[in-house]
């Protein structure tokens, strides 16, 4: 399931999409993403049918999940990995955010957290570790991407365990290590948002 904005062919604006996750292929699309709309739609398939669906790939929002326990109760539900993925870039800004401001607003490190942002969110694989660039921030040093993220993590200790959390999360997904994904799932993140 995963739902798109459908502009004025829906009620409510946005609509949901049926896709075999194996062939990628489109099942169905259904006009409107309301649970009401989803219900009737699904109660058209008897009880046996709805009992052999075995796993339902959904993005994380709350009412779906509750709806598809109730319709499939037989099924596994899948978290979307690019909405898990989606998550923890959000909430790796966030935390990068939190870090500026405890440093203070046009402290040294408050304007290289926020110039070198899309750094932080790049994936490790992605960053260059053999091209030197004169960095404003550091006193005009030769830094490599790789050495400026180790100097803007030397900022903040929840940056720099949530950074690592993230990296792992994303190399997870990409090489679809799915021990290694539930593993990172199932641990609890001690990064806590610190009072400003």
């Amino acid at each position: 399931f995963d739902d798109f904005k459908s502009g004025k062919m829906a009620p409510s604006g946005m609509s949901m999409i049926l896709m075999d996750i194996e062939t990628h292929r489109t099942l169905d699309i259904i006009l409107s993403r309301r649970n009401r709309y989803l219900r009737g739609y699904f109660l058209r398939y008897d009880r046996s049918a709805r009992l052999a669906v075995q796993t339902v790939t959904v993005d994380l929002y709350t009412p779906y999940r509750r709806l598809i326990r109730e319709l499939f109760p037989n099924a596994i539900i899948i978290a979307d990995h690019f909405h898990v993925v989606a998550q923890a870039y959000r909430a790796l800004n966030q935390i990068r955010i939190q870090a500026m401001n405890r440093a203070g607003k046009g402290t040294r490190q408050w304007r290289a957290l926020k110039h070198f942002w899309k750094l932080i969110l790049t994936p490790a694989s992605e960053l260059k570790y053999d091209n030197y660039w004169r960095r404003a921030n550091f006193g005009y040093a030769q830094l490599t991407d790789i050495e400026l993220i180790h100097r803007l993590l030397d900022f903040d200790e929840n940056l720099a365990h949530a950074y690592r959390y993230y990296q792992s999360l994303i190399l997870a997904v990409g090489q679809r290590s799915r021990s290694r994904l539930n593993q990172l799932l199932t641990t609890k993140l001690t990064v806590l948002p610190q009072p400003l």
